[in-house]
């Protein structure tokens, strides 16, 4: 009986055990189930962004006057602003700061976000603010004139720990985009001259700390003038800790180097737009990388233009602009120039849009009628004084397709109307005396605007003989101008570009197109690349980039797990879609 006793109750232990590991087996298959109804697919820590592109290392400073495109790649990633550009809203947002207008909308409260900490984790505070603004940029002796200058009537306060005001005489809705100006911490540049300040030797320049979402770890450059860049995440930074650990960029002094050694890459910038094909279809045909690619075009808030010196007696008169402006085949000029888009308005990149429809007849016309007449004898335009309609044209030998462009242009003009055209491509030291001297009836030449959204100065009369290089004095378009700076209106804007339009100080003829490669195992950059200013903002929110993927829970914030897996094995609360 002892024995039967004993061995019933083993059986039933056994029972009992499997019956419990059982239950223990189905809870968990039905809480995995649970899981899995409410559970989203979220980004996952991990992996190396690489980036080969062509460039030059040079100032790691953001605020100095001379840097290369590479330059501000890892300024980008490195430094932040109290306020940033998004390039999918095409707003200014606030980034180590939240801003307040005041009513009249002259003073700018920015406030700085307890999240705000520079790369080693010391916190943002006013004083980095104001040694940045106003102890550098207001510095008489700042030799980045145009930041200078932007900020030569602006006063700054300190309004309690964590809030500075900028107070402006006067209106102006550009005035955001400037405080996208990286903030520099103070004590990394303790006791610094203002000349120490920018010089890229100097030991906070070679070693910056920011506060953007990456820090520089190393840079070690090679034999053939490459350079590898080693950047690893900020764990302080303010949106967020990034999920990629490291970024690593590979840049080549030219294209040719990059395309016969470079690395299997998550990117490739900067590619010129002839040689993109032939790269393309080498990653397919030597690595089988063709299909693991997409390529992104873009365009920036930049254009190459032929500005008319409205100081000189044949640029100055209307009709030959018009006749100049109506012979013009853009397409002609442009058709062999591989990368470019043809534009017609000032405003192209705020969406105002104008149409050019050559007219060569009606060209002559103007001509003729504005007292040019074509000297059939001599098979010319002479001017009403009896000598021959010669217009000195200048232009820069870099980047050499102004020179192509101009030679074309030239070359039309002769054949369209008639007149002679003193070609003149200079060196870019001569060209630049060139512009300061204004000596020229008619200039090509390229604006950027990509420090800046105030493109309006190219315009404005306080500007002629600086960046207005038409040296345009015109009561309308200042007044206009003006308005669009108080308002931001866009019919004040494009009241502004048909007023451009019907003067004609300049012939805006196209914009580059820009690419890059990218590879589909990078998540997150197609949905923070947009309307971007320069090559830099391609690493606009770089922080939330991710190559790997986990789940997590889908569940309301402050509900029971517990009690909704209970009404769900019930069958009181349906389970949701899978991700």
């Amino acid at each position: 009986m002892r024995r039967l006793s004993f061995q019933f109750r083993s059986r039933l232990y056994g029972s009992v055990g499997v019956f419990v590991l059982l239950c223990l087996g189905g809870l968990f298959w039905a809480w995995h189930n649970f899981f899995l109804a409410h559970s989203k697919f979220v980004p996952d820590e991990g992996g190396i962004f690489t980036e080969s592109t062509i460039g030059t290392l040079k100032n790691l400073n953001p605020l100095a006057n001379d840097v290369t495109l590479f330059d501000r790649d890892l300024q980008q990633l490195i430094f932040s602003g109290l306020l940033r550009y998004n390039p999918v809203s095409g707003q200014i947002e606030g980034a180590l700061a939240d801003f307040r207008i005041s009513e009249d909308s002259r003073t700018y409260f920015l406030t700085l976000k307890d999240s705000a900490r520079f790369q080693n984790g010391d916190p943002v505070t006013t004083d980095d603010v104001l040694f940045t603004f106003e102890k550098i940029i207001q510095n008489p002796h700042f030799d980045n004139t145009i930041l200078r200058d932007a900020f030569e009537y602006v006063s700054l306060d300190t309004v309690d720990n964590r809030t500075v005001s900028f107070s402006l005489p006067e209106q102006n809705v550009f005035f955001l985009s400037l405080l996208t100006t990286p903030v520099l911490s103070a004590k990394e540049y303790r006791n610094a001259l203002i000349e120490e300040i920018t010089d890229p030797d100097f030991p906070a320049n070679k070693n910056p700390i920011g506060a953007g979402p990456y820090k520089l770890k190393n840079i070690i450059p090679s034999d053939n003038g490459s350079v590898r860049v080693f950047l690893e995440k900020n764990p302080y930074f303010y949106d967020g800790v990034p999920y990629i650990e490291q970024i690593v960029f590979y840049i080549y002094p030219d294209f040719e180097h990059l395309n016969s050694d470079h690395p299997w890459s998550t990117m490739f910038s900067k590619i010129p737009f002839a040689w993109l094909e032939t790269f393309v279809k080498k990653l397919f045909d030597t690595y089988q990388l063709g299909a693991e690619y997409q390529k992104r075009e873009y365009l920036l808030p930049r254009f190459t233009a032929l500005f008319f010196n409205l100081d000189q007696p044949l640029t100055a008169n209307p009709n030959v602009r018009k006749a100049l402006k109506l012979s013009l085949e853009k397409s002609k000029i442009l058709e062999k120039e591989t990368g470019w888009n043809q534009i017609d308005s000032f405003f192209f990149f705020e969406g105002i849009e104008s149409w050019h429809i050559p007219d060569v007849r009606e060209a002559t016309r103007y001509l003729r009628d504005g007292g040019f007449p074509y000297d059939s004898e001599e098979e010319m335009r002479m001017t009403p004084n009896g000598t021959p309609f010669t217009l000195r044209v200048v232009t820069s030998t870099s980047p050499p397709v102004y020179s192509r462009f101009t030679q074309n242009i030239a070359r039309s003009w002769g054949k369209n109307l008639g007149i002679q055209v003193d070609l003149a491509v200079l060196e870019p030291n001569e060209f630049q005396e060139a512009l300061e001297t204004r000596n020229y009836d008619v200039v090509l030449f390229g604006q950027n605007f990509s420090q800046n959204f105030d493109s309006l100065s190219t315009w404005h009369s306080s500007q002629s003989g600086k960046f207005n290089l038409s040296n345009l004095t015109h009561e309308d378009v200042d007044f206009l101008i003006d308005e669009v700076r108080f308002s931001g209106a866009g019919s004040d804007l494009f009241a502004l570009n048909e007023k451009l339009d019907e003067i004609i100080p300049a012939i805006v003829l196209a914009t580059p197109k820009y690419n890059l490669l990218l590879s589909q195992e990078l998540h997150g950059f197609s949905n923070t690349f947009g309307k971007v200013r320069s090559h830099s903002e391609r690493f606009f929110d770089a922080n939330k980039w991710y190559f790997f993927e986990k789940r997590d829970w889908d569940w309301p914030q402050g509900k029971s797990k517990l009690w909704g897996f209970i009404k769900w094995i019930f069958g009181a609360t349906p389970p949701l879609p899978q991700s």
